[in-house]
């Protein structure tokens, strides 16, 4: 049973959104860019495990998808994929990396072509989270479970090159495909329930509870002024800052495209962006309104607000906007 699933990152949001209000010749576009595709070659190399999890016949399991959880000195570490049950936990780390894999004790080398880049070592990445986990489950439930953790390389246009000298890799390193074979061994191994069902759905709650998306402030990571940004609200369309509220609806007057959705669109890329609070003057600037129309849309979507008269302000939410649009297809 899935217990969490997995939701697009705050980051990639957000990175998304700067991409969108940056000009296409920006000096740092091309970082932003690289950022952006590495962390979703990151989510498909997540998702590229889905199928192989849900083969796992272990009864009354729980599965935890994105999993972000606090340590004790302020800092979180994070979790791919975690497998639950009364008898043992199992962490899934995916790596979506094509190429020559090399892996020492050291550092994991990839070559692709003429190009050699080093990375963390991932074996010792995953050992991190199990350490991690095993704590915090200890010091919320008193119980210690059986633990372990295993790196899963999901590109089929990655080598895993052998390392004899390392026998981690063969213990810790594998396919998808193995992944059921891996789970139904342990389960064999591990037969006796360590906790009970309620302490399986307690110990659920408190993951879920703990759980913290990653929630960055995006231009302080890359040093940008709001000065920088496009502001306006983007046809969906043609992807000019040229649409204009018309009647009901919002038309571009590029391309004629008309829209429901695109002030809601405007206003989410403000909050990813920017804040979670707006007035009427920042939303007159922002999405290029009057104030008496700013004022009037506002009002209209019925927001939490703060403050009164000139002062006031409207809360936004992202996924509260992210639902308005999807409902407003």
């Amino acid at each position: 049973m899935i217990k969490k699933y997995r939701d697009i990152p705050y980051r990639v949001l957000k990175l998304e959104a700067l991409l969108r209000r940056l000009l296409q010749d920006h000096a740092i576009r091309e970082q932003i860019e690289a950022d952006l595709g590495a962390r979703q070659a990151g989510i498909r190399g997540e998702k590229a495990l889905d199928y192989y999890i849900a083969q796992i016949t272990e009864k009354g399991h729980f599965i935890f998808q994105n999993l972000r959880l606090p340590l004790p000195n302020g800092s979180f570490f994070q979790i791919d994929i975690l497998f639950l049950s009364q008898r043992q936990f199992i962490i899934f780390e995916a790596k979506n990396i094509s190429g020559d894999i090399y892996i020492d004790p050291n550092q994991m080398e990839r070559t692709l072509g003429e190009t050699k880049n080093s990375y963390s070592n991932p074996i010792d990445q995953v050992a991190n989270q199990q350490y991690h986990l095993q704590n915090l489950i200890e010091s919320h439930m008193n119980i210690k479970l059986p633990a372990y953790s295993f790196v899963v390389f999901t590109n089929q246009n990655s080598t895993i090159i052998p390392n004899p000298q390392y026998r981690a890799i063969a213990e810790k390193v594998i396919r998808p495909l193995v992944i059921r074979q891996r789970v139904a061994i342990l389960s064999e191994r591990n037969r006796r329930d360590i906790m009970e069902k309620k302490q399986l759905n307690k110990l659920a709650r408190i993951l879920l509870k703990l759980h913290t998306p990653d929630d960055p402030n995006i231009l302080d990571k890359f040093l940008i002024n709001k000065e920088e940004l496009i502001t306006g609200i983007q046809c969906e369309n043609c992807k000019n800052f040229t649409v204009q509220k018309y009647g009901h609806a919002w038309l571009c007057t590029n391309c004629n495209g008309i829209s429901k959705t695109a002030h809601l669109r405007a206003l989410l890329d403000y909050c990813l962006l920017i804040g979670s609070t707006i007035s009427r003057k920042q939303c007159s600037e922002f999405l290029h309104l009057t104030p008496s129309v700013s004022s009037k849309l506002l009002r209209s979507l019925k927001l939490p607000t703060s403050g009164k008269l000139k002062t006031q302000t409207y809360e936004l939410s992202i996924s509260d906007l992210q639902k308005r649009i999807e409902e407003t297809k």
